[in-house]
């Protein structure tokens, strides 16, 4: 009853011939496409999802969940606004991640926060794969 995490190759530029066709769902920018770090952990009642997204804001996220499947694009704006840039390890670009999860989820509860460049994800299970206690009575 685990999540199935869906690896995607890291990228940092933009796919092209046969990468390009591969999954059309991929942001297509010049300016390059990366993985997201995240942590996917499970309770009884939800998956709980984190993603690194450095310097990304609210409004520049896109999570769908269809069927069984996450997508997570978000893309984020350059950094330095014209200031003279002595050194640079980030890397500026679109965010992307897929995710297939192994159990019913109700997409209509999901939730999702950004804060401190760090996305949290709420995935509620499907009723039926919840467990249920069931009361004795004597």
């Amino acid at each position: 009853m685990n999540a199935e995490l869906r690896t995607d190759e890291v990228q940092t530029t933009q796919p092209t011939g046969d990468e390009a066709r591969r999954d059309d769902a991929k942001p297509q920018s010049a300016r390059g496409v990366f993985t997201p770090r995240v942590d996917l952990r499970e309770t009884a009642d939800e998956f709980l999802v984190s993603a690194d997204l450095p310097g990304v804001e609210p409004g520049d996220v896109s999570l769908s969940c269809k069927g069984d499947d996450m997508v997570l694009n978000a893309r984020c704006a350059p950094r330095h606004g014209g200031k003279r840039l002595l050194h640079a390890e980030y890397g500026v670009g679109d965010f992307y991640r897929a995710f297939r999860l192994a159990e019913p989820v109700e997409a209509g509860g999901i939730e999702a926060s950004l804060a401190d460049g760090v996305l949290t994800v709420r995935v509620p299970k499907a009723e039926v794969v919840r467990p249920k206690r069931i009361p004795v009575t004597g």
